[in-house]
């Protein structure tokens, strides 16, 4: 499969050099002649338009706006440079979810249907439990996104390219456990519904690989007295990794972590290595590892992934704003687009829930943007029946970069 301007994507055999989520400070905008050249011929979409919705966590006390510009960029590099999907433009309704509960996902689902939508594109939505019935009534698949609760990441009306929320944790903690032969971890999570279900998940993987853990909730409301205090409880038992579940104060967490003269093991969620997150947090993320499942951006220079790091980069510095987190909650969307492009362009005949879900699920070992082959057969990760791709890689933030520890894809159903 080729995109229009004759780039070509390379199969799922050359996978085998993979790496991990890019969280990388890209310059974005400073490198126009570049982009332009690496973008290739615009192809502007002219046909009547396909509406993707959406709906995000933004202006509450965990917000993920990258979801929707990760998406946003892709689609417009699509819609400008690749004809769009079959010479239809694609046009992104998304709708906010700041309260982070199920009633408002229902009212943005409600809001969004009412835009006639293609599909669903997923994001980070922890209130999807009132969304889904909603998407189910109306026949509309669910692809890409973040799975962060059990309702997306096992319906039957989903397909979701990368599992990192989970997978990813898994990966760190087997990574700490079998490579760096850690025997005990402290686990300072978010003192909220989510904070709590993915911490306890990240202790259940710890003791699964024999580690003893302990956890300590943080709110996301803390003062500076809570951070210093969760730090300093964290480190009281000498444990041989901290890790760091707090996606909206994890640079606050790092620094009160740095400020008890904590000289241990640092890993956690991916959050915690976005470009905004590493520069607050400074030298106190110095070593900080996580799982991904996106190649990191360091692999520039590889055969593998050259050209598509590339095109990413130049889809970015002319689409997305200058600040944005490339962290998994933007570059999981963006990949969606770009694999639904691909996928639906080959589609002959009318696009909907079935013909869509039936594509995706059809066959196996596609390629992946920036990630590891998928497979959408319900069977790659048993927790999360609706992730087509649970490999990881580990990356670690060495002074403020972000760096491929490991080439080597690691399992984290």
């Amino acid at each position: 499969m080729q995109l229009k301007n004759g780039w070509k994507r390379r199969r799922a055999a050359t996978l085998a050099a993979g790496a991990a989520l890019a969280v990388v400070c890209l310059g974005v905008g400073s490198s126009a002649s570049l982009a332009a050249s690496t973008l290739g011929t615009p192809h502007p979409a002219t046909k009547s338009p396909y509406v993707f919705g959406m709906i995000d966590l933004i202006g509450g006390a965990v917000s993920f706006p990258q979801a929707q510009q990760g998406a946003q960029a892709a689609i417009d590099y699509v819609n400008q440079y690749e004809d769009g999907i079959n010479g239809h433009k694609v046009v992104l309704k998304e709708c906010s979810n700041a309260t982070l509960e199920a009633p408002a996902s229902a009212t943005c689902a409600n809001e969004l249907v009412a835009d006639h939508p293609l599909l669903i594109l997923g994001a980070a939505d922890t209130g999807a439990a009132g969304a889904f019935p909603i998407w189910q009534s109306h026949k509309l698949a669910y692809v890409g996104g973040s799975p962060f609760t059990p309702v997306e990441s096992n319906a039957t009306n989903a397909a979701i390219f990368t599992g990192f929320s989970g997978p990813d944790n898994v990966a760190s903690i087997n990574y700490a456990a079998h490579t760096l032969h850690i025997k005990s971890v402290s686990i300072i999570e978010a003192n909220d519904t989510q904070g709590l279900q993915v911490g306890a998940a990240v202790g259940v993987a710890a003791k699964s690989d024999g580690m003893k853990d302990w956890l300590i909730p943080l709110s996301d409301t803390a003062s500076t007295s809570d951070f210093s205090a969760a730090a300093a409880q964290a480190e009281s038992y000498k444990p041989g990794l901290i890790f760091v579940e707090e996606p909206s104060e994890c640079p606050q967490t790092l620094l009160a972590l740095q400020q008890t003269g904590y000289k241990g093991k640092l890993a956690g969620i991916g959050p915690c290595a976005s470009p905004p997150a590493i520069k607050a947090a400074g030298s106190a993320a110095n070593g900080f590892f996580f799982g991904q499942p996106n190649v990191a951006f360091d692999q520039v220079k590889t055969k593998a992934w050259g050209s598509e790091i590339r095109l990413t980069e130049a889809i970015l510095a002319k689409y997305a704003p200058s600040n944005i987190a490339l962290d998994s909650n933007a570059l999981a969307p963006f990949g969606a687009v770009m694999n639904l492009h691909t996928t639906l362009d080959a589609i002959k005949g009318t696009l909907n829930e079935k013909s869509i879900l039936g594509a995706l699920e059809k066959g196996s070992n596609h390629p992946n943007w920036l990630a590891h082959p998928y497979t959408c057969n319900r069977k790659q990760d048993p927790s999360q029946k609706a992730v087509c791709d649970a490999y990881e890689q580990i990356i670690q933030v060495k002074n403020g970069q972000t760096v491929t520890l490991s080439s080597k894809w690691v399992n984290g159903s």
